[in-house]
């Protein structure tokens, strides 16, 4: 059989947000892959696109479910952007734990230099960050895009998920329960 692979997006403000609602968001992620794993045993494959919060939530799950781990980076200086002290959400450097879960990963894709053959941070007036979504989304290269997703609401207008959740929807590829969202959660997101 093919790869099964499945691609998380959400938000990256869960990760300052209090230990009640990170432990309700990682119990839902687990449950989700757990099921997942049930089915396509071998053959899952969980993407991340290696933001800080969620993304990096999907990451650490992949690992300690021993699942393949995907990273969809959108650029060779992703890391040493969002996560340093200036722009986490933690406001500490956090560059280490960056390239650790880069480094557990099975499969790294630089979406701009490997899919797009440029250092370019925009391409037709698009940042890199969306072409990573896109990616994620309806690939590239020898990759038709995520089978699933795994999806951290409430996803905000105009943010980073909410693009990713269009393009989602564009490839008709959407379904209601992708989104992991108890109301708890919901409300206690910034």
């Amino acid at each position: 059989m093919p790869d099964f692979v499945v691609a998380g997006t959400g938000p990256r403000s869960i990760k300052t947000a209090d230990a009640r609602t990170r432990g309700q968001a990682w119990d839902l992620l687990i449950d989700r892959l757990d099921h997942l794993r049930a089915v396509h045993r071998d053959d899952l494959v969980v993407m991340s696109g290696f933001a800080e919060g969620w993304d990096e939530a999907v990451a650490k799950a992949a690992i300690k479910l021993n699942l393949r781990l995907w990273a969809a980076v959108p650029n060779r200086g992703y890391g040493r952007w969002y996560w340093s002290a200036e722009h986490s959400q933690t406001h500490t450097n956090r560059l280490g734990g960056f390239a650790d879960l880069l480094g557990r990963a099975w499969r790294v894709t630089y979406v701009m230099e490997d899919v797009h053959r440029t250092t370019a941070l925009k391409l037709g007036g698009k940042h890199a960050n969306s072409w990573r979504n896109d990616f994620m989304v309806t690939g590239g290269l020898d990759f038709p895009g995520a089978d699933d997703f795994v999806v951290l609401g409430p996803v905000k207008p105009g943010s980073g998920t909410a693009h990713c959740v269009a393009a989602i929807r564009r490839a008709g590829k959407w379904r209601d329960d992708m989104v992991l969202s108890a109301a708890s959660i919901q409300t206690a997101l910034p």
